[in-house]
């Protein structure tokens, strides 16, 4: 294992527009380094940062970690017995099954509202606009948040990724405050549903409760925290990446509005070679690890941008390559049990959105030639993008 004194610019502005010489270089070191610095292990290679994630000994408990800091006791923060039943109650609303109901019915209807409302602009920031319009507008329907209260749902959603994308003290107090706001906003929800449970999440979960599962009201309102950052921040910025790559190489763009089945290959490549989440963190149990021992309640920084550019894995790792055979392996949504149980949903609802965006909005092209790029550290999207486009069919 290396011992790194210096780590190869990962605070740097370099890193934040362009990370993978950095990933290349710490690959080069090993699968796992020691950084004296950021008193931090990272695990850096496709194989050991699965490894890691699927190691019992990898775990998140961690009382620092930022969900854990807003949310409380989620499923995305705990392990063991607690963990399993957390997922079984929440999972089955993002379980295969669920998926052709919400595209059949919620996915399409919020894609066409939100494109109806960039008719007659002809230019548009589709950061703002569509990306983290479509995923709120679907995820408020599945959770089941009435349609009066999306408004105040998601300026409480923005600053709660806010917090997530930079943990500062203010942005830490704002989303206490706005968490505390969208709490009230779903007990009152709670208890309107309670009476007759509909398919929504907080309808499957009070019908669970109802059965004799093992969650309370406040249980309830936590899990449906969690899947602010867990399903509305990935899929928009998902959103915006694709529709950025595909705006930076016109014939790709081209090539899609010609065959819109290439976008589940397209998709699948932009979560491989520029994925929203580049990283994760786990804290070590003790004993040995990759061959190295390593201390009990170690932090490690599990570098999963790193791992979807393994050359060991992908040949060519650095093109973006729409027909790459194997692009699924990549580790974007985790592996192991806290894998992402959204995974489904988020895939279908994205290329769903693309294709009718692409159906409905002609000529799409950067309006202006210095667009602001996809950047970042653990979490990566362009700020704006602003688009123009033809008159919306």
């Amino acid at each position: 294992m290396s011992v790194m004194t210096a780590m190869p610019g990962l605070d740097s502005g370099d890193f934040r527009l362009d990370p993978y010489p950095a990933y290349a270089r710490l690959r080069a070191e090993g699968p796992l380094l020691w950084s004296e610095p950021d008193r931090t292990y990272y695990v850096t290679t496709h194989q050991a940062v699965g490894a890691v994630l699927r190691d019992k000994n990898a775990s998140v408990e961690s009382p620092f970690r930022a969900s854990r800091v807003l949310f409380g006791r989620t499923v995305m923060d705990v392990e063991g017995s607690e963990h399993a039943r957390l997922r079984s109650l929440t999972g089955r609303s993002f379980a295969a099954p669920a998926v052709p109901g919400y595209l059949e019915e919620l996915v399409p209807g919020a894609v066409h509202q939100v494109i109806d409302g960039l008719a007659g602009r002809g230019r548009a920031d589709f950061v703002a606009d569509f990306a983290n319009e479509v995923p709120i507008r679907v995820m408020s329907q599945i959770i089941g948040v009435r349609t009066e209260d999306v408004a105040e749902f998601q300026s409480c959603t923005d600053a709660v990724i806010a917090y997530f994308d930079s943990a500062t003290a203010q942005s830490r107090r704002a989303a206490v405050s706005a968490w505390a706001g969208m709490r009230g906003l779903l007990h009152r929800r709670v208890e309107e549903l309670r009476p007759a449970p509909d398919g929504s999440v907080i309808g499957q979960l009070l019908a669970a409760a109802a059965e004799g599962a093992e969650v309370d009201d406040d249980e309830i309102v936590r899990q449906i925290g969690l899947l602010i950052p867990a399903a509305i921040d990935t899929s928009n910025r998902l959103l915006a990446n694709v529709l950025h790559i595909l705006c930076s190489r016109p014939e790709l763009l081209h090539q899609a509005y010609a065959d819109p089945d290439l976008l589940d290959g397209i998709v699948e490549e932009t979560l491989r070679f520029e994925p929203p989440i580049h990283s994760t963190v786990r804290i070590w149990a003790g004993g040995e690890l990759l061959g190295t021992e390593v201390p009990r309640g170690s932090l490690l920084t599990v570098l999963l941008g790193s791992a979807n550019r393994d050359p060991g894995v992908f040949a060519d790792p650095d093109v973006f390559d729409p027909l790459r055979p194997g692009a699924a392996r990549h580790l974007s949504f985790g592996a192991g049990r806290h894998q992402c149980m959204g995974r489904r949903m988020a895939l279908a609802e994205v290329t769903t959105a693309l294709r009718i965006l692409l159906e409905r909005c002609p000529g799409l092209r950067f309006a202006q030639p210095d667009p602001d790029p996809i950047e970042g550290f653990s979490f990566r999207s362009p700020a704006t993008l602003v688009l123009q486009y033809g008159s919306p069919a």
